[in-house]
């Protein structure tokens, strides 16, 4: 790969997906660099989690181009596309319950810069409970293990599908203070679909918002969060803070 293929990073175009002859995403364009952050939000039920499938090859692609890295991956097996880099955190988390963390680390494991000690480092948490069954883990410790083994993978865009769900605030304070970490010293590309809008918006450099599968805006974060009214009309989310 050249240094300018690895410089394209993640782009979709004319994206059509969904499942069987279901069409549940149509016409998504986007485009992701290396190092990027860009939030992914909608109401329930837009095709967000669909995208996100998609990207990973897990829907039926009816149209459109997927690339990365200068490679068209349309094609291409779920587990080829993680190993060229891509990895999500889904949104039920599906780490192993029967195995320890240092084993659901450690099984997720490739040459790079992501080792255990640098996982144990970043969320000193897993560490202290290495030796506890995934079952044995609060709910913000199995998602801190999830991003953990993704990071495991050393992937180069990393997904993450609503990873503040269900969270008490203090947890949401520890996930957000690592991808913020994460997005301030690593060159890995950041998407996450987040039911908080204003954390998201917070978080992420640009946005997309879906409606009916469709972009309805695509844009930086800082113009959507400057105008409240654009976004409650975009995302239902009059007089709250947050819409799936």
């Amino acid at each position: 790969m050249t240094a300018a293929q690895a410089a394209e990073g993640l782009t979709l175009a004319g994206v059509r997906a969904g499942y069987g002859e279901t069409v549940v995403i149509d016409d998504v364009s986007l485009a992701l660099k290396p190092g990027a952050t860009l939030a992914l939000l909608g109401r329930n039920g837009v095709g967000k989690t669909t995208l996100f499938s998609t990207i990973m090859g897990h829907t039926n692609l009816h149209g459109g181009s997927i690339r990365f890295n200068g490679e068209e991956i349309s094609r291409l097996a779920p587990y080829r596309r993680a190993l060229k880099g891509l990895a999500l955190v889904p949104q039920e988390r599906e780490i192993f319950k029967s195995l320890t963390v240092e084993e659901n680390l450690v099984v997720a494991e490739r040459a790079g810069r992501w080792t255990l000690p640098r996982v144990y480092e970043f969320f000193p948490s897993l560490a202290a409970r290495r030796r506890n069954r995934g079952d044995q883990l609060s709910g913000g410790e199995q998602q801190m293990l999830a991003i953990g083994r993704a990071l495991m993978g050393n992937p180069t865009f990393l997904l993450m599908d609503e990873p503040m769900e269900g969270l008490a605030p203090v947890i949401v304070d520890a996930v957000l203070a690592g991808l913020h970490r994460l997005k301030k010293e690593d060159d890995i590309a950041l998407m996450l679909v987040e039911q908080h809008a204003r954390l998201a918006l917070d978080f992420a450099d640009d946005t997309i918002v879906l409606d009916r599968g469709k972009i309805v805006f695509s844009g930086p974060s800082k113009v959507l969060a400057a105008a409240p009214e654009k976004m409650a009309a975009l995302l239902g989310v009059a007089g709250r803070e947050g819409a799936h």
